[in-house]
């Protein structure tokens, strides 16, 4: 008996439907993204964003819930199409990881089909909305009518679906400003990288202090003929301290003194001074070529010239110590007239109605003499709603593990 070969989109309907549908859709993305000039999509902001999420979240229920037994409804929402999508995605993505993602970036060609920014283009949307939808309705179909043993997938899903439409949708209202500080200056702007704007905050931060800690200061042999440093014998950096000993081939240099911070005297040797006005000074004793020589070597500084020794055809410098902790001390003051004192470091955002600031860099010419401090001002109004997801996305995982560790019990028991 001669069976009978099943047509594309002839029920029942599978993973080669699930594929022909996703690849149309990368193709039909990439087709308006050309007859578009390569200028992607945009994700409407608030309050659009929020209406397109509820309609969303009505039309899927509805469309589950109405249509649960018919079967495009149920391909839809099922597996072949979930994992068909979610291919297509992990493919540009990766494309979006090779290529870099800049507008400046690549030919004509590259640009017009918008593959120097794949995360904001057409085939990318397309496939996300599509996903979204597949992941609602398979979530709808699970949750009615309500059965306890669906408890893991109803977690797992709709936390996924929580997390990835809150997260595409909610990605227009997300404000990324640098702030610039001044030392004794106040500053209520800041800088948005995506518009190239100045952007009003509706607080101010006053900058009472910038501080900066420094690892040891180093010491290098430099070679003026071909602008580089020379790797000592043991090809690690060298943070100076007393009694250390160095050498690079027939170049021995011990170190005799140090003085964390210090300024030149009269006599032109150095003593010790605060943190502010100093620089660090090292004594250092040379053996090269059968000669000796000792001398004070130290970075520049304000008011103060950099000294360091010949040896041969090279020079022997002391180089300041790298960042290790920087902080900027501040007060921010809202529109309504609140007012907080805070520390902003690297890495600890500071909470302040519903911005998170963090302390991102500084001068780096002026190191710790810099009275300029950048501060990091974000504002993700929907990422409560990603993490509630990413919460349920767990609750699933926990139940999962559960599940299978209560199976396994039983299974020993029999």
């Amino acid at each position: 008996m001669v069976q009978k070969q099943r047509k594309l989109f002839e029920a029942p309907l599978g993973f080669k439907e699930g594929g022909f549908a996703t690849i149309f859709l990368v193709v039909l993305g990439f087709f308006v993204e050309l007859l578009s000039g390569g200028t992607g999509i945009t994700v409407p902001g608030w309050p659009f964003n929020a209406v397109i999420a509820a309609m969303l979240v009505l039309l899927v229920f509805l469309v589950g819930v109405g249509f649960r037994k018919h079967a495009l409804v149920t391909w839809l929402g099922g597996i072949p199409l979930g994992l068909s999508l979610i291919t297509a995605l992990g493919v540009l993505s990766m494309i979006g990881g090779i290529i870099p993602q800049e507008p400046e970036y690549g030919t004509s060609f590259v640009a017009g089909f918008g593959i120097n920014r794949v995360f904001a283009s057409w085939p990318f949307a397309l496939v996300c909305m599509v996903f979204m939808v597949n992941l609602g309705l398979g979530f709808v179909q699970k949750l009615v009518p309500f059965k306890t043993a669906n408890l893991q997938f109803i977690f797992f899903h709709g936390g996924f679906w929580i997390a990835l439409t809150c997260g595409l949708l909610g990605s227009s209202d997300l404000q990324r400003l640098a702030v610039p500080l001044y030392e004794g200056r106040e500053s209520n702007s800041g800088y948005d990288r995506t518009t190239d704007s100045m952007v009003e905050l509706p607080f101010s931060i006053y900058l009472h202090d910038f501080e900066i800690e420094e690892y040891a200061p180093m010491l290098g042999l430099y070679d003026p003929r071909h602008e580089r440093f020379v790797p000592n014998a043991s090809r690690a950096m060298l943070e100076i301290g007393p009694g250390m000993r160095v050498s690079w081939e027939d170049i021995e240099v011990d170190v005799v003194e140090t003085v964390p911070y210090g300024v030149i005297n009269s006599n032109a040797t150095p003593v010790p001074a605060d943190s502010v006005s100093g620089v660090p000074f090292a004594k250092v004793r040379v053996q090269h070529a059968g000669s000796e020589q000792t001398g004070w070597i130290n970075p520049a500084g304000p008011g103060i010239d950099s000294n360091y020794l010949v040896v041969g055809q090279y020079a022997l410098v002391l180089l300041p110590g790298s960042p290790k902790k920087f902080s900027s001390q501040v007060m921010f003051t809202h529109n309504s007239g609140d007012k907080k004192i805070a520390l902003l470091e690297v890495n600890k955002p500071f909470d302040y109605f519903g911005w998170k600031i963090y302390q991102a860099g500084y001068d780096e010419k002026a190191g710790r003499w810099s009275t300029l401090s950048v501060a990091e001002a974000v504002k993700d109004p929907w990422l409560p709603a990603v993490y509630l997801g990413f919460y349920l996305i767990m609750a699933g995982n926990l139940l999962f593990f559960w599940q299978g560790m209560k199976k396994s019990a039983k299974n020993d028991m029999d």
